[in-house]
Parts: C-alpha cells; structure tokens; sequence
C-alpha cells in the first residue's frame, strides 16, 4: 500500500491584506519612534532635575559641617549650615564660652570642673580666636539673624531657640532668655546647655525638685557633667525639706548613680550626709553596691575621719558578718573579699602570687596563699585596716611554709597616718614547715597619733638584694586580742 502523508497547512492570506500590512508597517515603526523620543524628552528633565535635587541636598548636608558658608550658596536658608556659623562665632565671645551658676555656693568644696563638656557641641570651624571681636553688637546682630532665619525655616529648632536663649541672657527682660532655654528643652532634651541653663535657673529660685529634674536629664544625655552639677547637688541634699527628693531619685537606680557616689562625698561640707543617703537606700530594691560604699569609705579615711568610715562600713554588714567581726575582720579568709579599706587588699606585683585558697589538709576551709619567685619580687602587699582604741593587744595566728630568702616574709602593725613606723612585728618566716605552726606578737597602740592602723603582710627586706624569694606560705587563723592586764 502506498502511504499518503498528509502535511497540515495555514489558511492563505488574502492578496488585499497582504499588500495592506505591507504598506502599514512602516508607518507603525515610525509612530513607536516617535514615542519613545517623546517620552526621552519628558523624562531626561525630569531626571536630571531628580538628580540635581538629590546632589545639591547632600552636598549641602556635607558642606554645612565642613564650610557652612560654601552651604549657604547653594541653599540659602540651610538651617544647620546657618546655626553652625551662629555656634562658631558664639564660641570667640569669652561672655557665652560657659554657663556658670548665678548663685555661687562656696561653702563647700567644689572638684575641678570640665566645662568643655556644657559648650556648644557644633560642627563646623570656629573663628580664629586671635582675630578681634570687633564690633560686639553687630557680631551679636549677626548671630541673632542667623538664629532667627534658621528658626524661620525651621520652627521646631531647639538649637536655634538656645542660641537665642544665649543671647538674651543679661537682658532688660530676664525672663525672655528663661522662656527660649525653655523652649529649647521642651523641643530637644540633648540641648544640655539649655537643660544646665533651667537646672541653675531652678535652684537659683529655690525651686530644687524641678532642678533635680533637669540634673536627671542633663546626666543621662551628657554623664561626663557630673562634676560641674555636684554643688548644687551638694547644696540640695544639704537642705532637709529638699534631701528627700534627692533620695528619691537615687532610689530609682538612675545609670549615673555610681559617679555621682565617687563625687558626692568630695563635694559635701558636712561627711555624714553621704551617710544619711546610703542609709535611706539601704532597705530599697537598688540598696547601695559595694563599690558605691567603698568610695565613699575611701574619702573618709583619705580625709582622716576614720571612726566615721568605720561606723559606715559596720551598718552595710549583713548580721553574721556582723556577730563574727572583732578587732580583726575575717581573719579566717573565709568570707569573699569586699572592695572596702576593713576587708583585705591584696596588691599583686611582678613574682608574687596572693588569693584565698582552700587549704592544703582537704578540710574544705579556706585561707591565705601566697606563692613568689623564682627571683626578684616586686612590690606586693596584703593589708587590712582596723580601728582599735589605745591599749595592749597581740595578734595571733598559723602558718605553714616552704620559703627560700635572705630575710623572710613577717606581719607588721602600722598606724595610718604614718605606717612607715612599726608599733609591732612579729618574727620573719623563712625555710620550711611541714605542718602549722603558731605565731603571736604582742603590741601596743599608743594614745596619741594612731587613731587607725594598717595589718600587713611584708617582705623582710632592706635592700633590693634582699628581695630576692622563691616558694610559697599559708596563713590562717588570724586575730587580734585585747591584752588582759591584772589589776594591782
């Protein structure tokens, strides 16, 4: 059979159409063209206008920091590149370089205060400060347009409103610079001129919660302030109807809290209100930590007040420290070691190595190690504070060594004023012990010149030769007893 394949085909295109398509395709090419060029010639403007638009924006951004007057020519009224040249030329006159308080408050000491934190933070280059001010009230005419073009521009500029707020200070009007430094705040709590501006205001009037409040601010945008807010802090806590407030605001554990215990008690005229302070916080949810007391501790005992500082350290033990604390605190190195000058410092140098360790007996009990050498032993020292009253005592306490050195290692009791003279020493450890051995020394604290003394743990030796030590010791047991005199 033959096998016919058959091949499917399109319907054929009639003659007339053909010739039509042949004669529109043409015109329907040039028509697109046509398009196309219309559209490039609307959107080609469009985009470069975009583009200017996006440059000129950030290039006047850059430029406002960097050169606000190359700003200006592009966009007149740039607010930032205006407030900048404000700020730069605010900063030559010496009158508003620092905003200090109206009332001076010298009945207290005052730390050294870093004003460089409260000036003008602007970007942008200040004036040369050799070149002469010249005419003062066209400077200020100047800067006051400048602020008021930018405020014009920029309604809600609470730099623009500060600088004015500057300007008018010492005005007929005084309560014109207090209403901008106002506004300035209610618009921008990082205007911390502003902010230092209503604190003075505040406490100049008397009016120390809303002072406070403004501190509060101030603090936790600029922390490095601390120091020049501490007299009126000082001055506020000082008050009894206003010390309230104050302990208050502490209570809630604000992040500046633990500078403002370093400089509290430096600027206070009377040493027990930093007292009164941490009491009230003692009972709280956020009660004082150990490094806020021991600051306040350590300026007591640089100042002398060591009966004070001792009281202090008593009332933030807990009541077993408190049943177990004699002439000598934790003796038996079995409570962790606290930051304060009545617990045990160890200060490490090059050689040595000094921690509380469990002892070597495997009786689960903790006590004193100190490993050296081999070589030269650099400074060290472990010491302690204590306060006992004039009268006969004598230390007691174990050792157990393994020591290799010209003198030997000893304990020395010390005065604080002047702990280079000895009122008690006991005898120099060297070689080697197998087991505990006791040791005691009896000593005397004298009525006058030693109202505080220091126990501490040195190398035996008088020259550099001599500190020469290899080896280890423990120490445990320690305390102090009241001599017992028998009555004649």
């Amino acid at each position: 059979m033959k096998t016919v394949s058959r091949q499917q085909s399109s319907p054929r295109t009639p003659p007339a159409r053909r010739h039509f398509q042949s004669q529109a395709a043409p015109t329907k090419g040039k028509h697109a063209g046509l398009a196309r060029s219309s559209r490039l010639l609307i959107l080609a403007p469009l985009a470069l206008f975009l583009l200017w638009g996006v440059t000129t924006k950030s290039l006047t951004a850059y430029l406002a920091g960097s050169s606000p007057k190359a700003a200006l020519f592009l966009q007149p009224n740039y607010s930032t590149a205006l407030l900048n040249l404000a700020a730069a030329k605010l900063r030559v006159d010496p009158r508003f370089e620092n905003i200090e308080p109206t009332r001076q408050v010298s009945d207290f000491k005052k730390g050294s205060l870093a004003t460089e934190d409260i000036k003008d933070k602007a970007q942008g280059p200040a004036e040369n400060s050799n070149r002469s001010v010249g005419n003062e009230s066209q400077n200020i005419a100047e800067i006051r347009s400048w602020a008021e073009l930018a405020l014009l521009n920029d309604p809600l500029n609470a730099r623009a409103f500060r600088i004015l707020g500057q300007l008018s200070q010492g005005a007929s009007d005084g309560g014109h610079a207090d209403r901008l430094m106002q506004a300035a705040v209610r618009r921008s709590l990082q205007e911390s001129v502003a902010v230092y501006w209503m604190m003075r205001k505040s406490y100049d009037d008397y009016d120390y919660r809303a002072a406070l409040r403004y501190g509060d601010i101030l603090l936790r945008t600029r922390p490095n302030v601390m120091p020049n807010l501490m007299p009126m802090f000082a001055k506020i806590a000082e008050d009894p109807s206003a010390g309230k407030d104050l302990k208050l605001l502490l209570a809630a554990n604000p992040p500046w809290r633990k500078p403002f215990f370093f400089w509290f008690p430096r600027s206070v005229s009377d040493a027990r209100v930093p007292l009164d302070i941490l009491i009230s916080l003692k009972d709280k949810p956020s009660p004082p930590t150990a490094e806020e007391l021991s600051g306040y501790i350590d300026v007591l005992v640089q100042y002398g007040f060591y009966d004070l500082a001792y009281y202090t350290w008593l009332q933030f033990l807990s009541p077993e420290q408190l049943s177990k604390t004699g002439d000598l605190f934790n003796g038996s190195f079995e409570d962790p070691l606290s930051a304060t000058p009545f617990d045990w410092k160890f200060t490490k140098g090059s050689g040595a190595i000094i921690q509380i360790a469990l002892r070597p007996d495997g009786s689960r009990e903790h006590a004193l190690y100190a490993q050296f050498g081999p070589g030269r032993v650099a400074e060290f020292g472990v010491s302690e504070m204590i306060v006992l009253p004039p009268g006969d005592y004598e230390l007691q306490g174990s050792y157990k060594s393994q020591i290799n050195s010209p003198r030997g290692l000893q304990w020395r009791v010390t005065c604080a004023p002047n702990p280079t003279n000895a009122i008690g020493e006991t005898l120099a450890v060297n070689g080697a012990s197998s087991t505990w051995q006791a040791f005691q020394v009896s000593f005397t604290v004298p009525e006058k010149d030693c109202p505080a003394q220091y126990l501490g743990l040195v190398l035996d030796a008088r020259s550099a030769s001599e500190k020469f030590i290899s080896g280890s010791i423990w120490y445990d047991d320690l305390q102090i007893k009241r001599e017992q005199v028998a009555a004649p």
